[in-house]
């Protein structure tokens, strides 16, 4: 067979294309092996540039299949540019980088200052201030500012796959200055005891040797902090908490044991709530010692940033840092940051563990009548309670 110019060029062309798609596949689907670092010169060490920075987030975001970012598509089949910055979809034909639907879109820091913020955040045992972070990275105080509240937006969007078991503490404090240390003219009234004129109240929950759970609520009135157990905790398990009225009605469903702090008494064999305690003076020394003050329309955020710690607190410092990249699929505008109205809205989707509604769902009903069943004998009344309407007469005292 005779080839002429035009056949030859044309089978040029070919191979030329075939490898070139071959190569952008191959790219694509190429993953740089996740690091394991101890400290902060090891993080810089290896993260020396942008685009093995963003290589690192597209193996922890999408581990080789690149997914369209987009809600309103979400598409599996996207392809790389030559550069290794752009993605195409190949459904909605739309261009986005690793960045998009990020905490990081829109964001003209470097992935750099980024991943070494993520760092400092997360392996701080009680956080770093703003004006910290804007020294150590090199950026302004409200920059800073903004990066830590959207580090911790993502914290609060970790849902728990499962209730806490097994033997449990449950306890309630309070977040905001002493009134005694406050200058005269500053003093409210009316605030002594369990006041929430010019405090927040807590719940929280530990597993012992395991998660904890802890959540604003408006009161530690019996409703809010029975509401916040039966969400967070399997019925039949063991849970330790003091004396506090809010918690009586839980022996119903829960082994429940109690201490007497106000007789001095904090603990009674394995009956405790120090593991808690432990948590919220963590808590507290942050606030004290670093943040200097958390207002009540970002304290939800700051109590994910603790939970998030003290339920990683087992990790590595590298396995931390991936946990966390592992959430960053959400936005946060400055806007949306600064807005009040929509920072409740944010508040009452998220959260370490809100509350969801007070109604027991099936498994839970059949659940409930064995555990009642274990503890009070075999009553027949029992399984003609209508459990959802006798829940919220207990939660309402």
């Amino acid at each position: 067979m005779i080839f002429n110019k035009l056949h030859i060029f044309s089978i040029i062309l070919i191979i030329q294309m075939n490898y070139f798609v071959s190569l952008q596949y191959q790219k694509q689907n190429d993953m740089v092996a996740l690091q394991k670092f101890t400290n902060l010169m090891q993080l810089f060490s290896y993260f020396k540039d942008e685009q093995i920075c963003r290589e690192y987030l597209a193996t922890i975001r999408w581990n080789g299949q690149v997914v369209c970012p987009y809600k309103e598509c979400g598409h599996e089949k996207c392809f790389s540019f030559s550069n290794g910055k752009v993605y195409k979809c190949a459904k909605c034909r739309k261009k986005f980088s690793v960045k998009v639907g990020t905490i990081f879109e829109d964001s003209k820091i470097s992935l750099q200052k980024w991943f070494a913020a993520i760092y400092l955040i997360t392996s701080h045992k009680k956080g770093i201030s703003s004006h910290q972070l804007h020294r150590d990275l090199g950026v302004t105080q409200k920059t800073a500012w903004f990066m830590l509240h959207r580090v911790r937006h993502t914290f609060g969007l970790i849902t728990p796959s499962e209730k806490l078991s097994g033997v449990c503490e449950a306890d309630e404090t309070f977040m905001g200055g002493n009134e005694k240390n406050k200058h005269a003219h500053k003093k409210t009234e009316g605030t002594q005891g369990r006041s929430v004129k010019t405090k927040s109240a807590v719940a929280g929950i530990v597993e012992r040797g395991g998660e904890l759970r802890a959540k604003k609520v408006p009161d530690t009135t019996g409703y809010n902090l029975r509401t916040f157990v039966y969400n967070n905790l399997e019925f039949g398990s063991k849970l330790h908490t003091d004396e506090w009225w809010g918690y009586k009605g839980l022996a119903a469903a829960f082994k429940h044991k109690f201490i007497k702090h106000n007789e001095g008494e904090y603990v009674n064999g394995d009956v405790h709530t120090n593991t808690l305690e432990g948590f919220w003076s963590l808590l507290k020394r942050g606030c004290v010692g670093i943040y200097h003050s958390m207002s009540d329309k970002h304290l939800q955020q700051y109590i994910d940033e603790f939970v998030f710690r003290y339920n990683t607190r087992q990790f590595s410092e590298s396995y931390r840092f991936d946990t966390m990249l592992n959430n960053i699929n959400t936005h946060l505008s400055y806007k949306q940051l600064t807005d009040a109205r929509n920072n409740r809205k944010v508040e009452a989707e998220q959260g370490s563990f809100g509350f969801y509604p007070t109604k027991f769902t099936d498994a839970e009903l059949i659940r409930l009548k064995m555990v009642i069943k274990e503890l009070y004998g075999d009553l027949d009344f029992i399984m003609q309670i209508d459990f959802n309407d006798a829940l919220k007469v207990v939660a309402n005292g």
